[in-house]
């Protein structure tokens, strides 16, 4: 049975009309916020500090005594220089410096040299920072990530430090606090607006906070957490590396209540519960995270280290229907494929024009992947990041299946807005010669060229083979023009691809020595160039397989990967 998705998309006046509060409402709290309301009582003490799942590296440390930062896929050598004085190389490394999350490689070294270094550092920002509310390093994000951080290591650096440090830095925490409170009056509910009631619920358990607020602040994080999760444990976003992130922070937060003898919020429970099954979805065999809708570089230590503490061991099914995802899993083989629209709104900020693009995996290594993000996050790469022609899937006449623009004065990780893209995606079970996947179409390309797209894959039940098709039809009644499209399929860097003396069929060398066979049907296939912009020291060359279409003289192609025996 057919299960469809439905997702009416916000034209861009839509859109536009949405953002003007957003830029007023960013003005009010950056600029506008005088500092003498942030001003208020300074706390005496910490009540508790939460425990850090983030994997940390003494070796980090040394790298910090001698100046060295790398953050973000970049390092800056500042001397004896403050790092916080130093020309940022991106905005990566910025956010990732003024988040404090690195304290844990200090804390990790636990040495008189590492809490002193901590300290310093901390005192240079406040000096510098603690009262400049319209720097980058007071976006939610950021503020949040340094909030949560200084909490977690304050037991670190503060034994032994002088009191009139202690006081600045507890003065500096409760104005961020306040700062923080001050600044979701009004933001639009997304990301940022859960990882910023995240850090705020675990100052309120660390700080002394009246009855009232603490218990605000806890319906408030419940309420996003039951908007922002879905059913099936996703984030609205769609995208899976949000996943590791929120589970890194709310894990401990829920030990926080614990230690406090206050009860775990109900929707922090099942949020938890709901988003680990979806995490190892989401995971191919290396460990790293499919890369739809703006994930790319991941951190597969953190990962690896958030589902040691998966307790739940439950299972999805294939399809996950509010998410739209569709996990094809045999023998050692995994495909994991995008089968839903574009969230809108704030919430497919920054999203992908990915319809039914699809990565393959096996134990041994990633094959067919997607372009992914580039690590530095440099804007020259978010187009070709976003355009269906990134994915592995089929794009008509050079255009993507959605198409975004960009506002100014939106929230700086929330500039870019879908504002059209597939409004129905339809996935139904797909059975050929014992074989079993899907098959999906979407109307993305219905508006501009009256066609829709529709895929099948299907996988063999040991994984040796994976089979699948691709097809461009018009509606019932509709007669549109001949139209040429595009059909690829991007490779990991670790893919060697070389033509054979059979017609349209490619062999396919792993790293690890395993190979593979591709071959299509129905169209003239060829190696071509490609990017993979999520590698860890940014883009690198890579190979695809290009099938180009004309239809309707080419109405259907079949395509065929199947293991090589050694």
């Amino acid at each position: 049975m057919a299960r469809s998705r439905w997702n009416a998309q916000p034209g861009y006046w839509g859109v536009s009309t949405g953002l003007l509060w957003e830029r007023l409402r960013y003005r009010l709290q950056s600029g506008s916020i005088t500092n003498w309301q942030l001003v208020g009582p300074v706390p005496a003490r910490l009540l508790l500090s939460p425990s850090c799942l983030r994997p940390s590296d003494p070796l980090l440390a040394r790298d910090f005594y001698q100046g060295r930062y790398s953050f973000g896929g970049r390092t800056v050598e500042t001397g004896s220089q403050s790092p916080f004085l130093a020309e940022p190389p991106s905005a990566a490394w910025y956010a990732e410096l003024h988040g404090f999350r690195w304290l844990r490689h200090l804390a990790d070294a636990n040495t008189d040299l590492a809490a002193a270094q901590a300290r310093a550092l901390i005192e240079d920002w406040i000096s510098g920072y603690g009262k400049r509310l319209r720097e980058p390093a007071y976006d939610l994000p950021t503020t949040a990530s340094r909030l949560i951080a200084w909490i977690q290591h304050a037991r670190f650096f503060l034994q032994s430090s002088e009191h009139g440090f202690y006081r600045r830095f507890m003065m500096s925490l409760s104005r961020q606090v306040r700062y923080l409170r001050n600044a979701l009056r009004g933001y639009p509910d997304c990301i940022d607006t859960l990882q910023a009631l995240i850090a705020l619920s675990v100052a309120s358990l660390a700080i002394p906070t009246a009855e009232r607020r603490q218990q605000r602040i806890a319906r408030q994080l419940e309420f996003q957490l039951k908007r922002q999760i879905l059913p099936d444990g996703a984030h609205v976003s769609r995208n899976p590396a949000h996943l590791p992130e929120l589970l890194a922070d709310l894990l401990p937060l829920a030990q926080c209540y614990v230690a406090a003898s206050r009860p775990v919020p109900p929707e922090l429970v099942r949020a938890v519960d709901r988003m680990f099954p979806r995490l190892r979805a989401m995971r191919h065999r290396d460990g790293h995270l499919a890369m739809f809708h703006g994930a790319g570089y991941d951190k597969t230590d953190l990962i690896a280290a958030v589902l040691r503490l998966d307790q739940t061991e439950g299972k999805t099914g294939p399809h996950a229907v509010q998410s739209g995802y569709y996990r094809l899993e045999a023998g050692d083989t995994v495909i994991i494929a995008d089968t839903g629209t574009i969230p809108k709104g704030i919430d497919g900020a920054n999203c992908h024009a990915s319809a039914l693009a699809f990565e393959l995996s096996t134990l041994r290594g990633r094959i067919v992947t997607n372009l992914g993000v580039d690590r530095l996050l440099r804007a020259d790469f978010g187009p070709v990041a976003r355009a269906t022609a990134a994915h592995s899937t089929l794009s008509v006449g050079d255009v993507s299946s959605a198409r975004f623009r960009r506002f100014a004065g939106a929230p700086r990780r929330h500039d870019w807005r879908a504002v059209s893209g597939p409004r129905r995606v339809a996935v139904s079970d797909w059975q050929s010669d014992g074989m079993t996947g899907f098959s999906a179409e979407h109307d993305g390309y219905q508006r501009v060229f009256g066609l829709v797209h529709e895929r099948g894959i299907a996988v063999r039940p040991d994984g040796g083979r994976v089979d699948g098709y691709d097809l461009l039809r018009p509606p019932s009644g509709r007669k549109p023009h001949a139209v040429a499209a595009q059909l690829r399929f991007h490779f990991h860097p670790g893919v060697r691809v070389s033509a054979t003396q059979a017609a349209n069929t490619f062999l396919l060398s792993l790293e690890s020595g395993e190979r593979w066979a591709f071959r299509a049907i129905g169209a003239p296939a060829a190696i071509e160039e490609s990017l993979f912009l999520a590698a860890v020291a940014g883009p690198v060359r890579t190979a695809q397989i290009a099938i180009g279409i004309e239809w309707p003289e080419t109405e259907r192609v079949s395509w065929r990967f199947e293991r090589l025996s050694d």
